[in-house]
């Protein structure tokens, strides 16, 4: 059940990156219950696929478009669709990211450095670069750039992954800056470890993941839904005095 109101962002057209899963598809299911309408990008489009019904069946609307962010040719092909079929945009969710290794910096393959930099850096600079004409055309449009408590602290063993979400953190603080002129605000939010596909190799180990949990002064793993209702509020009018601004949830794990 959502803690908002069903019409609180009734003709809003919303796209979400990373939206076949984890915590970009319950984004895009929480923007739908709130009455926006959710285009889909991804770049496995059955997955996709899964997320789109899960939001037809329950009386919203979405559309699927498979695209790898970090390709800009995709990503123009994607903005050129919400331009044809709206001719603006309200909200932009980078949620697209990757971390496909759990190792030391000085072992990890030189392709993965590039592949998470691609994808966690440049798909969301993509992003925000084209959607800049559709959202200015707006009174009021909102961007959500899903970053991690890695980008404000250390973590050990996913350097590189910390240091693309670290880029993303005052990626925006900058645009929000440049960009309120505009009425765009722009907004990231930092989960830290959240029940995802991500976490699923940390949750396999019951001892590293009693070790985490026992970091986390609420006791548990959050929940995708818990991060996408944060989303929600960011992107509504309730959020219209805050940008350039980084909402961790993390269940207390950077408080001390």
């Amino acid at each position: 059940m959502s803690i908002f109101k069903n019409d609180i962002l009734k003709g809003k057209i919303a796209l979400v990156t990373g939206a076949s899963r984890g915590i970009g598809r319950a984004i895009s299911v929480e923007l739908s219950k709130a009455g926006a309408h959710v285009i889909l990008v991804s770049r496995t489009l059955s997955l996709l696929r899964e997320t789109e019904e899960a939001i037809s069946s329950s009386g919203g609307w979405a559309k699927a478009l498979s695209a790898d962010v970090a390709s800009i040719n995709d990503v123009s092909k994607v903005f050129n669709f919400i331009e044809r079929e709206f001719g603006y945009l309200n909200i932009l969710v980078n949620s697209a990211g990757i971390s496909p290794h759990y190792t030391s910096f000085h072992k990890a393959p030189l392709e993965d450095w590039k592949e998470i930099i691609n994808t966690n850096i440049f798909g969301t600079f993509n992003c925000c670069k084209l959607a800049f004409p559709l959202l200015s055309k707006c009174s009021s449009s909102s961007i959500i750039n899903i970053s991690s408590i890695g980008g404000v602290i250390g973590l050990p063993r996913v350097a590189i992954y910390t240091a693309s979400k670290g880029a993303i953190v005052t990626f925006t603080k900058a645009i929000s800056i440049e960009w309120a002129p505009y009425n765009i605000r722009v907004n990231a939010i930092c989960p830290g470890f959240i029940e995802t596909d991500m976490t699923k190799g940390l949750s396999s180990k019951s001892e590293l993941k009693e070790q985490v949990i026992s970091r986390i002064p609420m006791g548990r793993f959050g929940k995708p839904e818990e991060v996408a209702k944060a989303a929600v509020f960011l992107a509504s009018d309730g959020a219209s005095y805050i940008t350039g601004h980084c909402l961790i949830i993390d269940g207390g794990w950077t408080a001390g």
